[in-house]
């Protein structure tokens, strides 16, 4: 290596240059650089931190709710029933409770509210107890605890058959059992007729035709005083309405809504020809006769 005697001018020139590059870079290297990534580090695990933080919230808030839900879905297994009757007035509702509690008893997932079967339990509860109609509400009474409320079918007429009282309300149904007010109508059975079979004489479709008879005369502006079963027969009945003196013959296999209109035909046809017959046989569709 040459002495600095023997560098000629160019070489020591550029020897002074490569020198003080070489101690520019050290600078930056040791202070510039050094604090640039010193401040990028600390930057890094404060967000690390944050991120950290946040997913251990998320996870913990993820953890109770889905214990409460946990905690009020196990809760509905052991879920009490209470029952109230719509419109009535009555605390003898211990049966119906108890046909509830019956369906759950076969049905225990559906004491999971949202997972009832609310037509299924309708139809369980109505043939246990024919005089239901609906269960209106169903209604959150405490935590542990769900009030359903009854409606009850209204009967628009009574019917004494071998001791035994039947009720019957606007859409047909029969049952033997009312939490209203006994109906004014009764059903005068002259009919002579027994049961047979342990089955009552009467039969349902019967039944059917005397809510529906009851509720045309009430849409005909007619209210029905009396019918009369006359002797050995159920196809037949002898209707009387208010205000008018003579019956009406009317076949139970026919409609009642037809056989209602053509005897309010009738009564009008007989008051403005002043005609006062002892009854009209309406039981031929689109005909009538009287005497």
């Amino acid at each position: 290596m040459k002495e600095a005697e023997d560098l000629t001018r160019r070489e020591k020139r550029e020897q002074i240059l490569k020198k003080h590059s070489e101690e520019k870079g050290a600078f930056r290297r040791g202070v510039t650089i050094s604090n640039r990534e010193w401040n990028k580090s600390e930057r890094t695990q404060e967000h690390k931190l944050i991120v950290r933080r946040r997913k251990l919230s998320v996870f913990f808030i993820s953890i109770t709710a889905i214990s409460i839900l946990t905690v009020v879905f196990l809760l509905q297994f052991v879920s009490r029933v209470s029952v109230t009757a719509k419109s009535v007035s009555n605390n003898n509702l211990e049966k119906y409770k108890t046909s509830i509690e019956e369906y759950f008893s076969a049905n225990p997932s559906e004491r999971f509210m949202p997972n009832l079967n609310k037509k299924a339990l309708i139809s369980k509860v109505q043939n246990d107890n024919p005089e239901i109609l609906d269960i209106s509400n169903i209604n959150l009474n405490g935590i542990t605890s769900y009030n359903f409320e009854l409606s009850f079918r209204k009967p628009v007429a009574s019917w004494n058959t071998e001791g035994k009282e039947l009720f019957v309300d606007s859409e047909g149904v029969s049952f033997s059992a009312t939490l209203f007010d006994k109906p004014a109508l009764a059903i005068v059975d002259d009919s002579g007729l027994t049961a047979s079979n342990g089955k009552n004489v009467a039969s349902g479709s019967f039944f059917s035709f005397v809510g529906k008879l009851v509720a045309a005369a009430n849409n005909n502006g007619l209210e029905i005083t009396k019918i009369r079963i006359p002797p050995a027969s159920l196809r037949q009945v002898e209707v009387s309405v208010n205000g008018v003196k003579y019956y009406a013959k009317m076949s139970t296999s026919e409609s009642a809504e037809g056989q209602m209109a053509n005897f309010k035909t009738a009564i009008n046809y007989f008051a403005t020809h002043k005609v006062s017959p002892s009854y009209v046989d309406l039981r031929i569709e689109g005909k009538g006769y009287y005497k």
